[in-house]
């Protein structure tokens, strides 16, 4: 999705949340001294604190960072390219070396400016790296940043999917310089980590392979001195760079580059802007990371962290046994609750919020919205009784939170089946005693589905979506006919579901769905889609996925009947939960409720379910209380608007109107000159990007019954010169395509394509309708004839975002180079 639509969307989810009480929390506190933490009057136990040894706690990182201000100032205003203050050395060249056994270090005010300080000195023009898709957003923004400025290749690899990487590697290390690998030490939001083998074979592949780790969760609670977690299991040589944090487990500020190269450091100083010229840390941070220096090389930080194992062992105990859903077991202090759906992760965490604990929700953007969970961190300072506490009221909780959301234990060990690289996957101990949660809808309402509109009642179904969209019972026969699964075109060989939510006779929802070839760009800018479709000249279905999508890529507009009433929040997620089948069975990862309207209880919904809401573009509509041509065009909202119909209108002696419908045919050369206009009018239309519809679907629609089109020539006769296909559905006029010829016309004196409107909304005045649909786009012309702008929106469920990441990567690189191309 664009960037304004990725904003809304994270806007809107996180609005959800915020208004339950989940994000951008304020804790009330007048001193902090333990986990305990009060929030909107609450007195709350904290298992959200990713400092795991609780060492900002200590009097002697109190007192370091006092006395460093008491010296220095609250801060050394200097660009550290013209000077440091004086604790720096200490730390970087003696305190933090002694860590990590290395000669020096680079310390950095913080983590993410630490990346983007040591890439410049990693990648160049002939170098390539490859990342994680998993790995830490700051590591993936400094890589793509690098690379957009050196020409140096990225390649993301799905985390799932990991041992592909040594594939990839080993064929980029015959063509680059230098071959990188970017992963995490310990992934921050599962606390997952790729083991030492995989470490060790990726390093192997070639002697130009290297690896760049971000330890940042790993840091200080694991490995000799504190060196963090990787380097207790992996070691430190020459083709490893390290980065990680000191702002978590360590209990101060900043991020440090460890490397053997003292000449990679010294080019990284030197080349990497934000060293030179960002602002440095603080004095009182820099004060007191070297009294937590001192602990970390003294002999107390082994009982710190053994208590803080202790816990964590404690803690996987207690899930194993109480059959707590985890992402995986191992020794990290960073644990996840799967649950799948976010309204199943918000009623978790409110009911362990009313038992007096604080968790972390995690949701979309952070994990696909249908894969939410709670991250829970243990620290060395949590109590056996506290720990032994939260994890029994988690398991007291679970099986009432999944029965009220509908969610069973099997569902949620689906969803979470692929998260982890196949070689981690055996210690990921989803399964549970935990009892299973019946069917949602027992003695209640059934949900009825067919893969044809012949198994239908066509009669049923058209009382219900008949005067919907492009949905009723003789359109989908028509698009049935021409999308099958022997469609010599990968793209229309469509598969179709049609589903019913009913008690007995009564209907209380209804619509389609059907899998698709979808364009991932479909909704994207069309300066994004002009730039793919210049690389799918070479390989036409490059980011191109399977999606399952409610209607038909041949319809917009409504595609779903639901029945207001008691029954609608049931419905509507046992219609979801249909669809969310069918997208599991035909092996998809995407799911899309397309184009409905402004409900913001609907989308609150659906949210819950583990869609997010993208806006699409609006539609138009023109109201319509036809009394004549004169009468519509005097009630025109504006002078200008009269004015331009006016003008319109009296042009259209110019051309001949025609209808075609199963009453009249069309000759074959006829269709194919209608054919080839609304091709040229798609190409350029690339604000919506789909795949072209095939010409068959032209005839088949036609013949019908359910379909008309409206045809302009030049007065007296000669080829079509513009057409729309349309659809009459009781009181309703609906325009879904057409093909405009501009080219025997001089621009602004006679435009066909603003006569074919005018042709349209007199047909529709004329049969009687009250709303003439116009579809999505062209804003300037529809507007003019008095149309209304409706906003519209797709709910989509996407279980991978793989693939949008993979698509982000294009965009920001294609964004980026042609940024630097007109600078």
């Amino acid at each position: 999705m664009d960037a304004s639509s990725f904003r809304e969307a994270i806007f809107q989810v996180h609005s959800h949340g915020r208004d339950r009480g989940h994000y951008f929390l304020s804790a009330e506190d007048e001193r902090f001294d333990d986990r305990h933490i009060s929030v909107a009057g609450k007195r709350l136990l904290s298992f959200g604190s990713c400092s795991y040894l609780g060492l900002e706690f200590d009097p002697r990182l109190i007192d370091g960072g006092v006395e460093a201000y008491r010296r220095y100032g609250t801060q050394t205003s200097f660009s550290r390219g013209y000077l440091s203050c004086p604790l720096y050395p200490e730390l970087e060249e003696d305190l933090l070396p002694r860590i990590f056994g290395v000669p020096r270090v680079l310390l950095l005010p913080s983590t993410s400016i630490a990346h983007h300080v040591v890439m410049p000195a990693l990648l160049a023009e002939n170098d390539a790296i490859v990342c994680d898709h998993q790995v830490h957003r700051s590591v993936d923004d400094a890589i793509t940043l690098q690379c957009a400025r050196s020409g140096a290749d990225k390649v993301v690899v799905k985390h799932g999917e990991l041992e592909r990487a040594l594939d990839v590697v080993g064929r980029l290390a015959r063509t680059h310089h230098h071959v990188w690998f970017a992963c995490d030490g310990v992934y921050s939001m599962y606390g997952d980590y790729l083991p030492a083998g995989f470490l060790h074979d990726l390093l192997a592949v070639a002697p130009n392979v290297r690896l760049f780790v971000d330890d940042a969760h790993g840091m200080s609670w694991a490995g000799d001195r504190g060196c963090g977690h990787l380097l207790s299991r992996f070691p430190l040589g020459e083709r490893v760079v390290l980065v990680t944090s000191l702002a978590k487990a360590f209990a101060t500020g900043g991020g440090v580059v460890v490397a053997q190269n003292r000449r990679l450091l010294e080019t990284a100083r030197l080349v990497g802007g934000p060293f030179s010229f960002s602002g440095p840390l603080r004095p009182g941070d820099l004060g007191a990371s070297i009294a937590s220096a001192r602990i970390h090389l003294s002999p107390e930080l082994a009982a710190r962290q053994a208590a803080l194992r202790a816990r964590i062992e404690q803690a996987n105990a207690l899930c194993r046994t109480l059959g707590i859903p985890l992402v995986i077991e191992n020794e990290a202090p960073i644990f996840f609750i799967a649950l799948g759906r976010v309204e199943a992760v918000y009623l978790l965490a409110e009911r362990l919020r009313d038992q007096g604990f604080h968790v972390n929700v995690s949701g979309f953007p952070a994990v696909p919205a249908s894969r939410g969970g709670l991250r829970i961190a243990i620290n060395a300072i949590h109590s056996e009784a506290q720990v032994d506490a939260l994890f029994r009221a988690i398991a007291e909780h679970l099986p009432a939170v999944l029965a009220a959301v509908g969610v069973t234990r099997d569902e949620v060990e689906e969803q979470f089946a692929g998260v982890l690289p196949s070689f981690l996957r055996a210690a990921r101990p989803l399964a549970s005693a935990v009892q299973q949660i019946p069917e949602r809808y027992p003695d209640a309402l059934t949900v009825e589905t067919h893969a044809s509109i012949e198994q239908l009642d066509a009669g049923v179904w058209d009382a219900h979506v008949g005067d919907l969209s492009y949905i009723d019972a003789r359109t989908m026969r028509a698009v049935e006919r021409v999308f099958h699964g022997d469609h010599p075109r990968r793209e229309h060989r469509w598969s179709f579901r049609y589903v019913l939510v009913r008690r007995s006779d009564e209907v209380f929802a209804a619509a389609p769905f059907t899998t698709v070839l979808m364009k991932d760009d479909t909704f994207m800018s069309a300066e994004v889609s002009a730039a793919l479709e210049r690389e799918r000249l070479a390989d036409p279905y490059l980011f191109t996925s399977r999606a399952v999508v409610m209607g038909t890529m041949a319809s917009e507009g409504e595609h779903m009947f639901l029945a207001p009433g008691a029954e609608r929040t049931a419905a509507l997620v046992a219609l979801a939960e249909a669809g969310i089948a069918e997208m599991k069975a035909q092996g998809c990862n995407t799911l899309v409720l397309r184009d409905l309207g402004d409900d913001p209880e609907l989308v609150r919904v659906l949210t819950g379910q583990g869609f997010v809401p993208v806006p699409l573009l609006e539609r138009y509509h023109v109201q319509l209380d036809w009394r004549g041509e004169d009468a519509f065009m005097a009630a025109l909202a504006s002078h200008g608007q009269r004015r331009h119909v006016r003008a319109v209108h009296e042009q259209a002696p110019l051309f001949d109107v025609e209808l075609r419908d199963s009453r009249s045919a069309a000759a074959d050369d006829e269709l194919h000159r209608m054919y080839a206009l609304y091709r040229r009018m798609a190409a350029k239309n690339l604000r919506i990007n789909i795949f072209p519809l095939p010409q068959e679907l032209l005839r088949a629609q036609l013949e019908s019954g359910s379909w008309e089109f409206l045809l302009l020539r030049r007065r007296g006769g000669g080829p079509v010169i513009a057409w729309a296909a349309a659809r009459p559905a009781g009181r309703e006029y609906r325009a879904l395509y057409c093909g405009v010829d501009y080219d025997d016309f001089r621009a602004g004196k006679i435009n066909p394509y603003r006569q074919l409107l005018w042709q349209l909304v007199r047909r529709a005045g004329r049969l009687g309708c009250a709303r003439l649909h116009l579809g999505m786009g062209a804003r300037h012309e529809k507007t003019r004839f008095g149309a209304i702008a409706s906003p519209a929106l797709a709910l989509v469920r996407a279980d991978d975002a793989y693939q949008a990441t993979r698509l982000q990567e294009f965009v920001t690189r294609t964004a980026l180079r042609t940024s630097a191309g007109r600078s």
